[in-house]
């Protein structure tokens, strides 16, 4: 189907501008200047509804023919002849109204005179102006499409970062865990799988409700839990209001797997993170706070998953969203604001 005839908006913008052009035809066709202005009308509004409806038929044989790897005499041949075809049959059909009208308009009576071959070539010229329109029309979305699989294939590629950055610090502390509490490593294989198997089947989505989200960062909590123990304490206060909202998966675990690795991991005695989340001014919010040790010393990888969200928010919704990070004292938090109902990129 014609991209034009798929919405309704479309088709009405469509006959809107052949308006003005059905005006110029009526002009034209009333060179003699014989007709009184209800007869024009009455003939320029069934040949510019005819001459709208053929001009849609360039769409499908541009689509095949395309302009970068067509030859030069192909185009020429598969789209001047029709033109001049288009043109003989509309310049017909044109005669035939004024045939029709003519009782009704003795001023028909002559036919259209002198401004028949003008009306011809003006048959031409606009079917082949609708020629170069589907063409600037089709490389327009030929452009658009390698611009959203350029960016899906960045999304990926910095998705793929995710997990296995989490696996290997998961591993290690499998790793650490089976020398001093063979339950605990096992308990913590079990959580892992069901969050890899989780991850996976959300990552393959472009988006996914906050819930879930929230639902994969929880799992998350659960296999540090196992190796942190008492030290790592959670408090969450989330909005109802933010559990349909859509949002790239796999955003709120990088962070929170940040604040455990650089602030709880950090400090003898542990610490409490902090997940708050709420809509506000048609954007959703959530924050992660947590507390750290300024003088603990860098691992060198800090920014590694928070220059991953900022990266992947930047390619999903531009200057749309932000990341806001702050650390003062001894507390350390992350703000990220996208807006509602953008889960989709352009």
């Amino acid at each position: 189907m014609h991209p034009i005839l798929s919405n309704g908006r479309r088709v009405a913008a469509y006959l809107a501008a052949w308006i003005p052009l059905g005006a110029i035809l009526g002009m034209a066709a009333n060179l003699a200047g014989r007709w009184p202005l209800l007869a024009v009308i009455a003939w320029t509004v069934p040949v510019t509804l005819l001459l709208a409806i053929v001009c849609l038929a360039p769409y499908y044989v541009c689509r095949s023919l395309p302009l970068r790897s067509s030859a030069w005499t192909k185009l020429a041949f598969n789209h001047v002849v029709p033109a001049i075809g288009i043109s003989g049959l509309v310049t017909v059909v044109g005669r035939l109204v004024t045939s029709a009208l003519a009782t009704t308009f003795p001023e028909f009576g002559d036919g259209l005179g002198v401004s028949a071959p003008v009306l011809q070539a003006m048959f031409a010229m606009l079917y082949l102006l609708a020629v170069a329109l589907h063409y600037a029309w089709l490389e327009m979305e030929a452009s658009r499409r390698a611009e959203v699989l350029a960016r899906e294939a960045q999304l990926r590629a910095l998705k793929a970062q995710v997990n296995p950055h989490f696996l290997f610090n998961s591993l290690n502390s499998i790793s650490a865990l089976t020398a001093v509490d063979a339950e605990q490593a096992r308990e913590m294989c079990i959580r892992l799988a069901d969050f890899l198997r989780t991850s996976l089947r959300l990552g393959e989505r472009t988006s996914v409700p906050f819930r879930e989200e929230l639902a994969l960062t929880q799992m998350y909590l659960d296999v540090e839990k196992v190796r942190f123990g008492g030290r790592l304490r959670v408090r969450a206060a989330i909005g109802d209001e933010c559990s349909a909202a859509e949002v790239p998966p796999l955003i709120i675990q990088p962070l929170v797997e940040n604040a455990v690795k650089h602030g709880v991991a950090m400090m003898a005695e542990g610490g409490e993170i902090v997940l708050e989340g709420g809509v506000e001014h048609g954007q959703l919010w959530f924050r992660i706070g947590n507390p750290f040790d300024p003088e603990s010393p860098s691992t060198g990888k800090n920014g590694l998953g928070l220059r991953n969200i900022r990266e992947r928010l930047a390619s999903r919704y531009g200057s749309g969203a932000r990341m806001d990070i702050e650390a003062r004292e001894e507390w350390y938090q992350v703000t990220v604001r996208v807006p509602m109902g953008r889960g989709e990129t352009v």
